[in-house]
Formats: C-alpha cells, structure tokens, sequence
C-alpha cells in the first residue's frame, strides 16, 4: 500500500490553511485566479498547505524513521492495490518511482489512475462514469473516471452543490480521431482545498505528463487546443467544490450510464434522497424545451451561467442551470433558462439594443448568435472552442423558432421585440439593475471543456 499517498492527504486535512469555500455560494467564496493557490500548485510551487504537508511527511520518511517498505519495493508488499479497508480501497496506489512526487504530480501515471499505464488497464477503486448529456469540445471523444474513498458519502443536501469527501479524484480523457491527447485531473487535498492539473499524451500513448496548456499541431493542418489553467478556473469556479459533469441533474436524466445517481442512491454513497431516477427536463408547450435546456444546461449552466456567486457570468443574471429537485417531469415556464432570457434585455455594452430570446425569431436572438458562430468576442463559450456543434444548435434554434410572442404589456398591442432589440415597456427582466459586466463575451460565458466535467 502506498502509506505516503494516505499521510500526506490526511496531514492536508490539518493544515487548514486554505481559504474556505462558501457552501451556499455566499460572497465571501474566493475565486481563484492565476495569481492564486491553485495557479501555484499547478506550476509545480506547491501552496503553503501542501507544501507543510509535504515537509512533514519528509520528516517521517527521514532517517531512522519507521521503514515501512517491503524489500521488493511495495509497503507491506500490497502497492498494486493502495490502502484497503474493510469498505473497499481508500487511497490509490502509485509506483514506487512516484515517491515524493509533487501534489498533483507531473506524470499522469503518478496520479493512480492505471495499474498499467501501457495496457491502458484502469486501477482498482475507479470507477467509470458517463453523465446522460455531454459539453461540447469540439468533436473529441471522452471518458471520464472517478475515485470516491471508501466509506465516504457525497454530502448532496444542496442538489446544485455536491460536497465530495477529501480524497476524491476525477479524471476526464480526450481522444481525437481515436488518439489519445489530454487528461485532466482534479483532486480534493483537504476539506476545502482542491488541486488540478492536465496531462499530454505522448505520440505513442506510453505516458503524459503535465501541461500549461494551449495549442498544439494537429495532423489535419490545424491546431488543438488544451485549455491553459486560467480557462480550467473560469469554468469550474461556477461550482464550490469545483466538480462540473458529476452532478445531480447529468447522472440522472435518462442516458447516463455507469456511476449514476441511481447507483450512488442504491449503495448510499449519498447524504440526502434526490427524487427517483430517471430525472426528467418537462415542456413549455412547444414539444421542443426539453432537449434545448440540456444542451443549454450542461454547455453554459453547469459552470458560468448559474446562480452561484463565484461563477464567471453570475452578475449578468443570465441563469441556465437546471435545478435537480425540478427535473420531474413539471412545466418548464418558471425555469430560469426562460425567465433570464425570453425577452429579456442585454445588460452589456457590446449588445446594446439587443435580446436575449427572441420568440420565433433565432436569427435576431442574442443566445442564438453567439452559440452557432465562432470569432474572438462573439462566440459562446469564449474559450476553448474553434468549432460550432452543428449537430446540436439546431435543437436550440428549432425551440426558439416555435416559442409563442411575448404578451402584450399593459395598453399595449403587440409586446414581440423588434429585430435585435427590446420594444420599450416591453419585459426587461429588471435587467437595468444588472452589473453591466460584459454578457457572453470572453470573461463571462461558459468556457467549454469539462471540463471539466463536463
């Protein structure tokens, strides 16, 4: 078993020096930015938390120490499978040559994810997931893994804030034409301290190692894009604890597959009940809502446009994230994926005179422009992105174009926005009294790749 892995996470958890995140996304949640702790550990300069972890676990493995290596290398001859409880595995094993590696480490074979990173056999303890609906990364392909110790439930008394227990790491692998290019990681060090970083493949898929991130040559005559750690945060600081596709709403509409909610129910690795699975996205009347709001939900809800206080495009109240505990089924009309957008005014300079949704009319929607165009400024999501997901767009076009025309404001005739803007008295949504921080433009719109998860 590999007992540094399990005392260095277990001296993380007293440290304590990490800033709090704030479980019900009040103000006082930090964001992290590239001049902060997360940027640090990614860069291989370990935080103050980790790096006081890591000096006294040096301390126990100093000389004269209890030696706790076996002869052929393992500790207490069991490093091919981690620390094993009577519950299962709670701590993942890595080689012998990982010993001191940084937190995360600069190989991706460090992190415990494979018991053979060259026959591609995935470690013991890991399990598989899908989530029902999918971002968008341009046409790669992906898998996406999780460890959950042993033992150790998923707080899920806030539906839209899953807390994970320390210990837990998430991984997400992207394929493009069938080769391996990334993997990215996300691991939860102490209570309220998460470390990430992203991996490149080798050419010939024997190892990857930590990246920066960028654009790299592509054998089509283009490029591929891994995002830098500043575009990891500007998604997955929309959550608390900062996991994005392994979620209430995505394990449990119809089409997820592995660990699922339902599972997680079944083997109560959960806090709290969630309604009984499948999850179901209700209508508006139009027969068309349901697969719009998923595509809009998990491409632009789950990370920037949600309620929480930390996500990139709070302050424009432009919130499509879908709420778990309604997904049964109900009228869709109070969501907020309509009352934030169907004839709601811009709040940004840039589109001034423009609306968000309007009904019947996709060319002259804001939203609409944005997710099926591609160009610095005027695209959605800003980041991470070169290419628009035709295959899907149309589904949120196809609902727009049957939505039915605004009402009439009081003594009015007709309330229908005009082409590319709002009809004054028309509904604004109290818009005026929004943060004029700039609307799906590159600080404040979903930055696609789940990376995040998804």
């Amino acid at each position: 078993m590999n007992r540094r892995a399990l005392v260095l996470v277990a001296l993380l958890v007293g440290c304590g020096t990490s800033k709090p995140s704030s479980v019900d996304g009040s103000a006082d949640h930090p964001v992290e930015t590239s001049d902060g702790p997360d940027r640090d550990a990614r860069d291989g300069k370990a935080p103050e938390d980790v790096a006081q972890a890591q000096g006294r676990l040096d301390a126990l493995e100093a000389p004269g120490a209890s030696d706790l290596r076996e002869a052929d290398g393992s500790v207490d001859g069991r490093d091919d499978v981690g620390e094993v409880h009577d519950a299962g595995i709670t701590t993942l094993a890595v080689p012998a040559s990982c010993a001191g590696a940084a937190v995360p480490p600069s190989s991706l074979e460090c992190t415990g994810l494979y018991s053979n990173i060259v026959a591609k056999t995935i470690a013991p303890g890991i399990e598989a997931y899908t989530p029902a609906l999918s971002l968008w990364a341009d046409g790669a392909t992906k898998q996406r893994w999780i460890f959950l110790p042993a033992g150790m439930k998923i707080d899920n008394s806030n539906p839209n804030e899953w807390v994970f227990p320390v210990g837990t790491k998430v991984w997400k692998e992207f394929s493009r034409d069938g080769i391996r290019v990334e993997t990215r990681l996300w691991q939860k060090v102490s209570a309220t301290y998460w470390v990430d970083t992203t991996y490149q493949w080798s050419a010939d898929e024997s190892a990857a190692t930590a990246t920066d991130g960028g654009d790299i040559p592509w054998g089509d005559g283009g490029t591929y894009h891994i995002p830098t750690p500043d575009e990891c945060q500007q998604c997955h600081r929309g959550r608390n604890d900062r996991i994005l596709g392994f979620e209430q709403s995505l394990l449990g509409l119809a089409g997820a597959q592995g660990l699922t909610l339902g599972v997680l129910a079944t083997e109560g690795r959960l806090t709290t009940p969630t309604l009984e699975p499948p999850l179901v996205i209700g209508d508006d009347g139009t027969g068309l809502a349901a697969p719009a709001l998923g595509w809009l939900h998990v491409n632009c809800g789950t990370t920037c446009h949600n309620s929480n206080e930390s996500a990139t495009a709070f302050a424009t109240g432009l919130f499509m994230r879908l709420d778990p505990t309604q997904l049964d089924g109900r009228s869709v009309k109070g969501f907020d994926t309509l009352t934030t957008t169907i004839g709601v005014a811009a709040v940004s300079p840039s589109f001034k005179g423009k609306t968000r949704i309007v009904p019947r009319d996709p060319t002259h929607s804001l939203l609409y422009q944005l997710i099926s165009h591609r160009g610095t400024g005027i695209q959605m999501p800003p980041i991470a992105s070169n290419v628009v997901d035709e295959g899907d767009i149309p589904l949120v076009e196809a609902w727009i174009d049957v939505l039915p025309p605004l009402p009439p404001p009081d003594g009015g005739v007709d309330a229908q926005p005009e082409a590319g803007g709002t009809k004054a008295g028309g509904s604004q949504k109290d818009a005026s009294s929004r943060d004029l921080a700039p609307e799906m433009s590159q600080t404040t719109v979903d930055a696609a790749s789940d990376v995040a998860p998804d």
